[in-house]
């Protein structure tokens, strides 16, 4: 294991050795010993040491606490205080640069060691967690989603990039805000906000809104403590006005295609790329007596009698290949009462119009049998369907 390396502040010749010696024996490497708060910013940015013992009261014009704080927010290297002082007007200022211990002299090694070890331990869990902060940070600024974490009185903990540049400003300026102001400034609704839900609400809320001509997708999610109070809200809110004019395209394209086959002779069955029936003229339910309900949403092959199947399934293969292909076919068919049929006509790939976007079989249905084969080839094929 690679040796903790420490860095020794102490005016005292005769104490910084005492110390150093007690140090080597434990198994530290001491790098240095600083006689002055301005030596002790230098030695810390140049040698990097794990831990800093640090005396309050040095020569010079720094005291330890100034040094420890210049060194805590310019080399984040953990600092232990070791002195004789202890009243309170010392460790009211010492707490301020947040140590890592506090040993009052004299000191047995054992205390010594084990201050340090506590000392380093809390500086690698604290490491760990500003490095799973910072994680999360990235992961949350990777998304064009507003997130946000609020408590239950509605202050803001954090928000993610997108959110802050919505609004105009830097994430950090939330920090402590209320949630009201988004809402006044016509960011969010007060219901994606969280603003009416319980403080006792330990299940997912997820809905819906339309907001400014916009649709979003919101979802609150809990966050309880482990004695299962709730403490947070995480709060995710998605745009998803595109998908939604998608989705209104889509309806209106069914619509309109239904509009067109609806009176037709012709038989029109538009499929999914897997062999499903996704819509049917009506003339199949007239010419072979199946009831809408029991076509649509079932595999087109249903309709051919069983030794069809492998040609009809090839041919479904062969036409899923090549958008805009259009293939003669002639298969034998069942009624619903059983009685033989032959439907012939064409199939055609039509996934890429935007009104169909499937396979489309056209043609009509005949009294008889046939053989499980295309019947004639492409240019003698009969009118293509609807565009």
């Amino acid at each position: 294991m690679t040796e903790t390396k420490i860095l020794i502040v102490e005016d005292e010749a005769v104490t910084g050795m005492d110390i150093r010696k007690s140090l080597v024996e434990m198994g530290y490497s001491v790098v240095a010993v600083a006689t002055t708060g301005e030596l002790a910013i230098r030695k810390a940015a140049e040698l990097h040491p794990d831990l800093i013992l640090m005396d309050i009261l040095l020569g010079g014009k720094m005291n330890g606490i100034e040094a420890a704080d210049k060194i805590r927010r310019h080399c984040h290297i953990p600092v232990v205080y070791v002195t004789a002082y202890s009243d309170d007007s010392f460790l009211a200022k010492a707490k301020l640069t947040e140590p890592f211990g506090y040993i009052l002299k004299p000191f047995r090694e054992l205390e010594l060691k084990t201050t340090i070890e506590m000392a380093l331990y809390k500086n690698a869990m604290e490491h760990a967690l500003r490095i799973s902060e910072e994680t999360t940070r990235v992961i949350l600024d990777a998304t064009d989603d507003f997130l946000f974490l609020i408590d239950p009185r509605g202050k803001i903990l954090t928000v993610n990039q997108a959110l802050a540049k919505k609004a105009g400003k830097h994430p950090r300026d939330f920090i402590g805000t209320d949630i009201a102001l988004l809402i006044t400034q016509g960011i969010l609704s007060s219901r994606m906000a969280a603003w009416n839900l319980a403080t006792n609400q330990k299940e997912p809320v997820r809905f819906q809104e339309e907001f400014h001509n916009r649709w979003f997708d919101a979802a609150i999610y809990p966050v309880t403590s482990p004695e299962e109070d709730v403490v947070l809200f995480a709060v995710s809110i998605r745009d998803i006005t595109d998908r939604k004019m998608l989705e209104e395209q889509s309806r209106q394209n069914e619509e309109f295609f239904r509009s067109l086959i609806e009176d037709t002779s012709d038989v029109i069955a538009v499929l999914d790329h897997d062999g499903t029936l996704r819509h049917e003229s009506p003339s199949i339910t007239r010419c072979l007596g199946y009831a809408s309900e029991q076509i649509v949403g079932k595999p087109f092959s249903i309709l051919f009698p069983e030794e069809s199947l492998p040609v009809f399934k090839r041919v479904l293969e062969e036409i899923l290949q090549t958008p805009g292909m259009v293939r003669a076919v002639k298969f034998p068919v069942k009624s619903a009462d059983g009685a033989d049929r032959i439907m012939e006509g064409i199939i055609s790939n039509l996934y890429g119009n935007p009104v169909i976007e499937g396979i489309v079989v056209n043609g009509w249905i005949k009294k008889g049998s046939a053989d499980p084969a295309p019947a004639r080839p492409e240019s003698s094929a009969p009118p293509s369907p609807p565009a």
